[in-house]
């Protein structure tokens, strides 16, 4: 394991705690588990892992820095599921990391998204659309 790995591990370990879930690297044509939690540690998570860090390198930005470089350049991706949170952190076009944690590690942000979801999904007009319409 690389030092920054074994950095990174402490400080995911150190702050995230119980609900870190996993943490994985990936370079070009290989990638290695570097901490998976027992109970995520199946044989499902076994059968589907080189798959998922397949479609992490195929990850294209939905900004890029040259589409709009005010934003600067892409440092992580979250995506937030039902029981968990997934954090990639691109390092270039081949290598990266790949941690996952429990919902409630990232509480204000999934709380955030959350909100967000119910507006987009509400199936009333939400204040902020009515705003746009009668602008």
């Amino acid at each position: 394991m690389r030092e920054s790995h074994r950095e990174l591990h402490q400080f995911v370990t150190e702050h995230a705690g119980d609900a870190y879930r996993s943490m994985f690297s990936y370079e070009e044509d290989d990638w290695s588990a570097l901490y998976i939690r027992n109970d995520v540690a199946t044989e499902r998570l076994r059968d589907t892992v080189a798959d998922i860090i397949e479609r992490t390198r195929e990850a294209r930005a939905l900004v890029r820095e040259e589409d709009y470089e005010e934003l600067g350049e892409k440092t992580a991706t979250t995506e937030v599921h039902e029981s968990g949170v997934i954090l990639h952190f691109p390092q270039g076009d081949q290598r990266g990391i790949i941690i996952s944690l429990d919902r409630e590690a990232a509480r204000r942000l999934t709380a955030f998204v959350s909100q967000c979801a119910t507006i987009i999904h509400s199936p009333a007009t939400s204040t902020f659309e009515a705003q746009l319409t009668t602008d």
